[in-house]
């Protein structure tokens, strides 16, 4: 389920950046950190996002330093130095750096007495003896290094699939990372009959999906799984795919088909029925799959913020704040120990209202731009009875030409119903 936000992407922010650092995705974290480091933050985001991408960088050498030890320990000298030199790279940490140079140092003293041999190959050919990473040479190692740091984020059992391929491929994979969906299309489209596997068609699917053009997207996926059924990232895009079509039926027969296959856990299944049936507003039936999932304690934290919204919906709200407090604490305040979303749900029942103030405060704080926290934080002083300074943003709200018609809508019938 995680992958879906690869399809529709959304706006960088610190919090993006801090829920990328809570979920270990390092590689995702560090683009966010240089997202946000080319626009005007304030003093206080300046030194909090130098920390997080700091952590995000120290992350991602420990990746680093574990795949060179693993290549040393194969044997492999030349990919381990590679490995080392991205992990030395992105190293934050005195103790990370001195860690890094003594493994080095192991690999060197095994291997300067070994001459390097290449074996025969052609660069063309797969994993084996001699074969070379399909990165083109002329790229330079950058390209090499972004391309590892994009495939940290993917499931562990893909990376290794993505490793072997043709420059155009990888062209096109980095200018989709980047957000030039346009110009991967049409790289994607110059990559070989022959290499047009079950990865390619996800990731073409994937850009035409962002682009627009779902119809073209639900072919490009549904080839992706005529080569792989089991490719789950195909199969959740193509869940998406298929709701934002309006094909909801299609969407719930392909996933109780993957139900009846062989396949050791079925929890990311029932979580995609979870999503089809919210989706059609069947609540009772998107229970009967929250449970099934929360007995196999599957977390991921996109199930587990919609099976939160499920519960609320059946009326189960204890379950529905146990689910929630499962969630990572969002605004990156000290004090504010609530996730966005356990504030709201407070905001909703009128409960533990001092708290969500203080994880509305904090996201206001964090990201100024976003007029959501600012309206719950308006809400919640209207809550406690604060009208005063309730009133005060809702007025900068309403003076606010960025915010979107439908919050402002919403401000303007808070104004009409507090003013007098």
């Amino acid at each position: 389920m995680g992958f879906f936000s690869k399809l529709f992407g959304g706006k960088t922010s610190v919090e993006s950046l801090q829920r990328a650092l809570e979920q270990k995705r390092f590689a995702d974290a560090l683009y966010l950190a240089e997202e946000l480091n080319s626009e005007s933050l304030g003093e206080e985001n300046v030194a909090l996002v130098a920390n997080l991408r700091a952590e995000a960088g120290d992350g991602l050498a420990r990746l680093n330093l574990i795949e060179a030890k693993a290549k040393q320990d194969n044997g492999e000298a030349r990919e381990a130095n590679t490995y080392f030199d991205m992990a030395l790279q992105y190293a934050h940490s005195e103790q990370l750096i001195e860690e890094i140079g003594q493994a080095r140092q192991v690999a060197v003293d095994l291997v300067t007495s070994v001459k390097a041999v290449t074996a025969p190959g052609c660069g063309t050919c797969g994993p084996g003896g001699g074969a070379q990473r399909g990165i083109n040479p002329s790229a330079g190692i950058d390209d090499a290094i972004r391309f590892d740091l994009i495939l940290t984020s993917y499931p562990e059992g893909q990376r290794e699939r993505y490793q072997y391929r043709g420059p155009d491929f990888v062209g096109a994979f980095l200018l989709a990372h980047e957000g030039n969906d346009v110009q991967a299309d049409e790289l994607f489209k110059k990559v070989k009959e022959t290499e047009r596997d079950d990865l390619y068609w996800f990731e073409v699917g994937a850009v035409q999906a962002r682009m627009g053009h779902l119809a073209q997207a639900k072919e490009s996926l549904e080839q992706s799984l005529q080569q792989n059924p089991d490719l789950l990232l195909a199969v959740e895009a193509l869940v998406e795919v298929l709701l934002s079509l309006g094909q909801v039926e299609d969407a719930r027969m392909l996933i109780e088909d993957k139900l009846r296959g062989d396949h050791d856990n079925l929890s990311p299944f029932h979580a995609l029925l979870v999503t089809i049936h919210s989706h059609r507003q069947d609540w009772p039936a998107a229970v009967v799959h929250v449970r099934h999932c929360l007995q196999r304690n599957y977390n991921d934290p996109s199930f587990v913020a919609l099976a939160a919204a499920v519960m609320e919906k059946v009326g189960d709200l204890a379950a529905a704040e146990d689910l929630l407090k499962r969630l990572p604490a969002g605004g990156g305040c000290k004090g504010s120990t609530t996730s966005l979303q356990l504030a709201e749900f407070y905001l909703r029942h009128q409960r533990e209202l001092e708290k969500a103030f203080s994880s509305f405060n904090a996201a206001v704080k964090q990201d100024p731009e976003n007029p959501r926290w600012r309206l719950r934080l308006a809400q919640t002083c209207f809550a406690r009875q604060w009208c005063k300074d309730g009133m005060q943003l809702l007025q900068q709200l309403d003076g606010d030409p960025s915010v979107p018609a439908q919050i402002k809508k919403e401000v303007g019938y808070l104004i009409e119903r507090y003013q007098g």
